[in-house]
């Protein structure tokens, strides 16, 4: 073949398997949980830090009936839990204006369902697929609760409780895409 051949040669149609987004959704969650510290664990006097992380474990789609104004409107129900890890103080030894403790830490797992309304531009189905964009912990309200009596001498603000209530706000983000078959011309 000269050179003469390679330049005159067609272009050739060739067909690419691409994944094509078809909807967004998001959501905020709102998740409950009283976790029990103590027994076995010393009890909280106060907490110093917290680490968390939201997990996805499981999604299954919904897949639109039909259509809102120019939007087709399903759902994607989830499953997943929240880790999270409190790192705290307790009180080991006191005096009339002081008390003092190790630090001790605390992890649970949360686990919760929702779903995520999903609006999209085309129908989809069960089969499409489903991308986790975003799945974290948007804001967060911890309570103690069940307080301990005061030992005899200790200050009266040296409280130590049993339960921690937690409210824990999730913010998930995903999108739905489908597979779509695309022709294009390759110049060889």
């Amino acid at each position: 073949m000269d050179d003469k051949d390679i330049f005159d040669c067609k272009p050739e149609k060739k067909i690419l398997q691409v994944p094509v987004v078809v909807g967004y959704g998001e959501k905020q969650e709102l998740v409950v949980k009283v976790s029990t510290v103590s027994p076995p664990s010393p009890p909280i006097f106060r907490i110093v830090d917290i680490d968390k992380e939201v997990v996805i474990t499981n999604f299954s789609i919904v897949p639109p009936t039909c259509k809102t104004g120019d939007k087709w409107i399903g759902k994607v129900i989830l499953d997943g839990y929240i880790d999270k890890n409190v790192n705290y103080k307790t009180i080991t030894d006191y005096a009339c204006d002081a008390v003092n403790g190790p630090l001790f830490q605390f992890t649970t797992r949360i686990d919760f369902a929702s779903f995520v309304d999903v609006a999209a531009r085309e129908p989809f189905d069960e089969y499409d697929n489903v991308e986790i964009l975003e799945a974290y912990v948007e804001g967060e309200k911890e309570e103690l609760l069940e307080p301990n009596p005061l030992q005899e001498g200790a200050p009266d603000w040296a409280v130590t409780y049993n339960k921690l209530l937690e409210k824990i706000i999730v913010k998930i983000k995903l999108k739905i895409t489908k597979i779509e078959h695309v022709k294009v011309l390759v110049d060889l």
